[in-house]
């Protein structure tokens, strides 16, 4: 039996693998993004004194949000309840329902952006892993673009089907991202290791945090791929797609956000926040730490106040303090 989308003119098929699977891919999306907005709300309330570009960066990230909550919630509402006695309405694909991808892939390159320049700072600027890293972003971005551009000239679930080989290449690029900036974050930071006990604490801690946000938008991702490849006529990849974004924003935001919880951990942290600290502490007991995630000067630090640079200093004084 043909998913409701495909139906033919007076059929009744059943919703499950179609309406159904995108109205649950709603809800969950509606529940991420209550946490989303609750983690933007403690972003500005603990972090005044970020810089511009941050702040900035969290607004656009949370509007896009909003936008993509906006559009997926007004999908279903003409499906369910404005179409609800015109089954031949399923099958027609609306504009809400490709336009909708537009502030996913937007959500998703600038988080995944963000990553890539930390990589870049924390792996004393090579060129070569950012510039991979990039490539696979820019590249997502211009295949998500190009899709609702020709999904925009179909008329119905049938002839996106056409376009299903570019849907999958768009989640096949995001898998990569995703999982090529965990895996380079987590390396960086195992190979930081001092063997100072706190010190290499907080870099173990990195490495989980970043590990489990990386994971997070992988495993969506590598769920969407999935379900196409498996039922490519059913809409089951929506349930996965519609939750994407959401994860990308969360991810942006627990990483901004864990800054105090990580600095609470390490003694003497808050003392080394303040760009007082004189740069010439970090050789007062004679011994160089091979730590490679540190910022150049203490100037860089109280301009960008970035959350890695935040924990490389605390991982610098806590490491002298031992030795």
């Amino acid at each position: 039996m043909l998913p409701a989308t495909l139906q033919s003119p007076g059929e009744q098929n059943p919703l499950d693998n179609t309406m159904g699977v995108m109205l649950i891919g709603v809800i969950l999306s509606a529940i991420l993004y209550g946490l989303s907005i609750s983690q933007t709300l403690y972003y500005y309330a603990k972090y005044p004194k970020d810089p511009w570009y941050l702040k900035l960066l969290v607004a656009i990230t949370v509007c896009f949000d909003t936008i993509h909550l906006i559009l997926i919630t007004q999908t279903m509402y003409h499906y369910l309840i404005t179409s609800y006695y015109n089954s031949n309405a399923l099958t027609e694909a609306t504009w809400g329902v490709i336009i909708e991808a537009l502030p996913t892939g937007v959500t998703g390159a600038l988080v995944q952006c963000f990553y890539a320049f930390r990589v870049f700072r924390l792996s004393k600027k090579n060129l070569i892993l950012t510039g991979v890293i990039m490539i696979l972003v820019v590249g997502n971005a211009g295949c998500g673009t190009v899709w609702v551009i020709l999904a925009m000239s179909k008329k119905s679930y049938k002839d996106l089907l056409d376009i299903s080989a570019l849907t999958m290449t768009i989640n096949a690029l995001s898998v990569a991202a995703d999982v090529l900036i965990s895996l380079s974050l987590c390396i960086i930071f195992q190979r930081s290791k001092t063997g100072f006990r706190r010190s290499d604490t907080i870099l173990t801690k990195l490495t989980i945090f970043f590990l489990n946000t990386g994971l997070a938008t992988s495993m969506c991702a590598i769920g969407s791929l999935i379900s196409l490849a498996v039922s490519p006529d059913s809409l089951v990849y929506a349930l996965w797609y519609f939750c994407i974004g959401r994860l990308y924003a969360n991810s942006l935001l627990a990483a901004l956000n864990a800054r105090n919880i990580i600095r609470g951990q390490t003694a003497d942290l808050d003392e080394l926040s303040r760009p007082t600290v004189p740069t010439s502490r970090a050789s007062s007991s004679g011994r160089t730490p091979n730590i490679s995630i540190k910022i150049d000067t203490m100037q860089q630090y109280a301009a960008s106040e970035m959350a890695l640079d935040q924990k490389e200093m605390g991982s610098m004084s806590t490491g002298h303090s031992a030795a």
